[in-house]
């Protein structure tokens, strides 16, 4: 049977990993402290280019820990050591000077511990070097940040002691050192602002599982054999529950064969099980390996030949962003041992899960709704061109009474013109501008009560009414929009 394990060189990486996450995050506040203590316009504005990138850096550090696969903690000492760091930070012990200064050796810290846990990374394997190759991009700007850093200690240092600025012609020199770094690591860093899309997410798990295999069939040992199959098993398992939890249901409304891909999931994972009960050192094990392998490769291969660019087509860039999100942080909480159930006991939950088994239903997802506000924006300018032009027409025909004063009429098909506008931005992005949907409901059903009361009570033509029943249909509908959209968050970002 293979035994799962869980190497200390990859708990080690994983821990130092955990360190440079709450190591950032000081950053990111001190940063903050900094610009708010510095009166100096051109530091401040460098300080806010930082802190953008810092901000940034640690969402792709989060990435590089999700796709990494191994959970670490950080240490007790650690944690105070950093903590006493930003007591110091945010007291007034420290001059702008001090704090600075301490900032740059943090920087420096940052630097040398990604680098650090890059050369471990060729160490253990080639799948951990792939999963944390975006370390390269917090490397490069925690470097450059040194430089900048150098300026403004400079500057700091002198006004502390003189009272006076430097001479000029500091920023250039600066801008050289930054320059000159570029031209040293730049074109080998792999830079990434984490603006991924789910694409480029499910393609870096697919390039580790490759390279996981690739570890397995070359290997003689049988205690490293162990250790890629425990790593291979996890982010497999891991990469298929999560896509079922956020990129199937994104996928069904546009992709017929969506089923089909659920079954290879279902198969593929079912082989790892199977292998799990294997003996690694068994003559046919690496035979089974490649059998795996090529189950695996035929999920992929339709995965990335259909599914991407269906994706892709049908939805916006800001939705791919979203979904990349909201994959890794479902990934995020499977891994995480203190959220989430064991691993194998999610895996065999799968199978009964019936939440891919039943019918589609078009109000769970976002393009229904976008049609839904696109034909109410359509009605309502149909309505009001047609009432506007023709009102008077309209009520000789129907030999009826007029609903309003003919002035007032025009104000209001103008408002519900205005109204139709409203509602086609909604239908841009439904993630957003409730409030508009909240007052369309309210609108629509005064609307129908109005058209009710005149035509039961009064002597308006029953024909003005099924405008009305139109209006509380969509009305309806809306209440419809909303609650879904609370009780399913994924409905606005994801579809």
């Amino acid at each position: 049977m293979t035994t799962l394990l869980e190497d200390t060189k990859r708990i080690a990486i994983a821990r130092q990993l955990a360190e440079m996450k709450a190591l950032q995050t000081l950053l990111i506040a001190n940063d903050r402290v900094l610009i708010n203590g510095i009166s100096d316009d051109e530091i401040r504005q460098r300080l806010q280019k930082m802190l953008e990138q810092d901000e940034k850096n640690l969402g792709v550090l989060e990435t590089v820990m999700v796709q990494y696969g191994v959970k670490g903690e950080i240490q007790k000492s650690v944690e105070q050591g950093l903590a006493a760091i930003q007591n110091q930070m945010e007291s007034s012990r420290l001059t702008l000077f001090e704090k600075a200064f301490q900032q740059e050796l943090l920087k420096h810290q940052q630097t040398m511990t990604g680098i650090t846990v890059h050369k471990a990374a060729q160490v253990v394997g080639a799948d951990v070097e792939a999963a944390i190759a975006p370390l390269h991009t917090i490397n490069f700007e925690s470097r450059a940040h040194q430089e900048q850093f150098k300026g403004i200690l400079e500057i700091l240092g002198v006004l502390e002691l003189t009272g006076q600025e430097p001479d000029q012609g500091l920023w250039a020199r600066v801008e050289d050192a930054v320059a000159a770094l570029t031209g040293v690591v730049g074109s080998v860093v792999t830079r990434t602002d984490d603006e991924m899309i789910i694409r480029d997410v499910l393609l870096m798990d697919h390039t580790k599982s490759d390279i996981l295999i690739a570890e397995i069939l070359q290997s003689d040992d049988p205690e490293k054999v162990q250790e890629y199959f425990g790593q291979l098993y996890k982010d497999v398992s891991i990469h298929g529950l999560a896509e079922e939890q956020v990129v199937y249901p994104a996928l069904r409304p546009y992709y017929s064969h969506t089923e089909e891909i659920v079954d290879q999931t279902d198969g593929v994972i079912a082989l790892l099980d199977e292998l799990k009960a294997a003996d690694p050192t068994a003559p046919d094990f690496k035979a089974q390996i490649k059998r795996f392998r090529s189950a695996l490769r035929e999920h992929i291969n339709q995965e990335e030949r259909d599914a991407f660019p269906i994706l892709r087509n049908n939805l916006s860039h800001e939705q791919q962003k979203q979904m990349a999100s909201d994959f890794k942080a479902a990934k995020g909480r499977i891994q995480d041992p203190k959220e989430a159930l064991n691993l194998q006991d999610l895996v065999s939950q799968r199978s009964s899960n019936d939440r891919y088994k039943g019918g589609f239903n078009p109000m769970n997802h976002a393009t229904f709704w976008e049609r839904v506000f696109q034909t109410k924006a359509m009605i309502n300018w149909v309505e009001a061109i047609v009432f506007l032009v023709g009102d008077r027409f309209i009520r000789d025909a129907l030999q009826t009474e007029p609903l309003m004063n003919p002035e007032y009429s025009q104000i209001f098909y103008g408002l519900v013109f205005i109204i139709g506008i409203a509602y086609w931005w909604v239908s841009q992005d439904i993630t957003r501008n409730h409030d508009i949907v909240r007052f369309g409901i309210l609108a629509q059903s005064s609307v129908f009560a109005v058209l009710a009361y005149h035509t039961l009570l009064g002597s308006l033509h029953p024909l003005y009414l099924l405008s009305g029943v139109l209006d509380l249909t969509f009305a309806i509908l809306f209440i419809r929009f909303l609650s879904a959209n609370a009780s399913s968050p994924m409905l606005g970002k994801n579809l």
